[in-house]
């Protein structure tokens, strides 16, 4: 006798996945166990050949031997090219997501005696467009499951919904979800509607913050001790350790990361060749470490809820919380400043759960055709390009009308998605990015003394102050004279960089227009910072020049793939996601042994050089301590 129908929910994560369904005996909502011991699997991939890609912890085993075919967020693809190109091997972007999902579903289907699911819902960002929605729709699809079958759901619905199965809600109720995940940092508000359902009425996203940039900031508190004991030792790890001792290394310090949620002070092993060190890091210790980030998250936090009119924590009903990093105590302290925070389920899968709630208490059409999926323009944020989208405070942005024609890239035909809320697929939530949560009423929110803003905006030519970390601007981006997007604003440019650089440099000063009228700034680095050692002697030397021009940068980064700057001789440096991209390559006219790196973002806009690097293998750990490829 078969198993009953049952449904699949699948949170396709950045650097985890989770999944929920409805139990084969109990019929309820259950957690769907991907491993032996987790209800988590990694979302990474390996590419052996396009029709051998291995997931999950077997892919990140596979990468110490071959690190040019692992993957280890795909979902950081999502949004760029249809194709891409892994272990030289060039294929639809898709087809690495289907390769994680027949996993999730394979082990449903395990749990049901083989029986496939009745419906799947997938999740996805906020602000993600309709034709990032289809590439989840078409893996699934890759992955066996009849289009028809398929529906779609935002991550803050679904989070918002599962906490409401225990919370009755009072239509007019206003509430949010700060998803604080492994890669990624999303806000959204919600409005409640009749019998808790749910409009998304504000949202906002950092795709460079995630519990990984938290990572990093224990990891240079680990050099830093050991630097102490062992300069040689440090320089050992960063340059010619094995990858399995990097990756133990991660391992631990992610560990001790996740028991200081619960613990004092919890320890990290640093793997040798001599043994293994155990270094003690309490919770305080932590904290302060960190601290630069969560301002940065409460900044984002707090413009989204003023983007609503929300000003003081009474007028918001509840903040739920989800993804991993919302574990940390610091965090919930400083959420709970803005609003109720609601007690915790796993983080780690109330989206899936909440995911299968809704598509089993709302009705959704069998088959139809979705609409075509609009030009690519549209996956790009909404500073992007001439004119904003972006909405204005309590002003969601309108729904998007459907469109006929084909579809942007063969695939297979998807099913409808549950109706979104209004800005669902506009230019809000993720896309909006950094630039947009500099605000004003931020910096007074959270406290920026006005008269270090002042200093930072001084215009004379003459050094400023150090820019700290999260640096946030008024100045809204420009368009620049062909068109682009570019940034006028010497503290904005600066808030643009990833948050390990912005801690980095000192003395920054605006250094003139360039030809496209983007503000050039140039700045030195600290003499004790993580990028100390990377540079030759004298701040006359070592220096970093960035601007932010959207159109130069997607230009720049094709040159620097191309080794267009230095004749084909340079050693090309790039991000997961293809978005980021650096060049090391030799000085011309300096002296042997003084290098540069050209780097550009296409996602940012943002376009640097750095002059006066000691060597390739500085340059290589300048672009990854720097955040500027991660």
């Amino acid at each position: 006798m078969s198993s009953p129908a049952w449904t699949l929910a699948i949170d396709f994560g950045t650097s985890n996945s989770a999944a929920a369904h409805s139990g084969a005996t109990s019929g309820g909502i259950e957690t769907l166990s991907l491993s032996h011991t987790s209800n988590l699997m990694p979302s990474s991939v390996f590419v052996a050949a396009p029709d051998r890609i291995i997931v999950g912890d077997a892919a990140v085993n596979h990468a110490q031997q071959n690190p040019a075919g692992f993957v280890s967020s795909p979902k950081r693809l999502i949004g760029g090219n249809p194709t891409t190109t892994v272990n030289g091997f060039t294929m639809p972007t898709h087809s690495l997501v289907a390769a994680v999902m027949g996993a999730i579903i394979q082990r449903g289907k395990a749990a049901h005696a083989g029986v496939p699911p009745t419906q799947v819902v997938l999740t996805h960002p906020e602000a993600w467009a309709p034709q990032q929605i289809r590439i989840l729709i078409d893996a699934a699809s890759v992955a066996g499951v009849h289009p028809s079958r398929i529906t779609t759901i935002s991550e803050p619905r679904a989070a918002a919904a599962h906490y409401s199965r225990s919370h009755a809600l009072q239509p007019g109720a206003r509430i949010a979800v700060f998803d604080f995940g492994g890669g990624t940092l999303d806000i959204a508000v919600l409005s409640v509607s009749a019998q808790n359902t749910f409009q998304v009425i504000a949202a906002r996203g950092n795709n460079g913050l995630g519990g990984k940039n938290l990572d990093a900031l224990v990891q240079r508190w680990v050099e830093a001790r050991l630097e102490e004991r062992d300069p040689g030792l440090v320089a050992w790890l960063r340059r010619q350790a094995p990858m399995d001792v990097v990756q133990s290394l991660q391992d631990s310090i992610r560990r001790g990361k996740e028991l200081l949620s619960e613990a004092p002070s919890a320890t990290i092993t640093v793997p040798t060749p001599s043994g293994r060190i155990p270094l003690q890091i309490t919770r305080d210790e932590f904290d302060e470490l960190i601290a630069p980030a969560v301002v940065e998250a409460m900044q984002l936090t707090t413009a989204t809820l003023l983007d609503v009119g929300i000003t003081n924590a009474r007028q918001l009903t509840a903040l739920y919380l989800t993804g991993g990093s919302s574990r940390i105590p610091l965090i919930q302290q400083k959420l709970g400043e803005l609003g109720p925070v609601a007690t915790l389920d796993d983080p780690k899968t109330v989206v899936a759960q909440g995911a299968l709630l809704v598509a089993r208490t709302e009705s959704a059409p069998s088959t139809a055709e979705r609409a075509a999926i609009p030009g690519a323009g549209d996956l790009m944020p909404s500073w992007h390009g001439q004119g904003s989208q972006t909405p204005g405070r309590g002003q969601p942005t309108a729904p998007r009308e459907p469109q006929s024609g084909p579809p942007a890239y063969g695939g297979p035909v998807a099913a409808p998605e549950f109706a979104q809320p209004p800005g669902a697929a506009g230019g809000g939530g993720r896309r909006w990015g950094r630039i947009a949560a500099a605000v004003v009423a931020v910096v007074a929110v959270v406290g920026i003394a006005a008269g270090a803003v002042a200093l930072m905006n001084r215009d004379d030519g003459s050094p400023d102050a150090e820019p700290t970390a999260g640096a946030t601007s008024s100045a809204p981006a420009e368009t620049g004279k062909d068109g682009g997007m570019i940034v006028t604003d010497k503290d904005q440019v600066i808030a643009t960089m990833p948050v390990q650089l912005q801690n980095s440099v000192t003395q920054c000063r605006n250094a003139g227009e360039k030809t496209n009228g983007a503000l050039e700034v140039i700045c030195g680095f600290t003499d004790d910072g993580p990028l100390a050692d990377l540079g030759t002697e004298g701040a006359m030397n070592y220096f970093i020049s960035a601007h932010v021009d959207a159109n130069e940068a997607k230009s720049n980064i094709l040159n620097i793939r191309d080794g267009v700057y230095s004749a084909g001789e340079g050693t090309l440096v790039e991000d997961a996601a293809r978005q980021a991209a650096g060049e090391i390559s030799s000085q011309s006219g300096t002296a042997d042994g003084d290098y540069k790196i050209s780097y550009a973002n296409q996602s940012t806009g943002m376009v640097i050089t750095v002059f006066g690097i000691k060597s390739i293998d500085d340059g290589k750990a300048f672009l990854t301590r720097s955040g500027l490829i991660s």
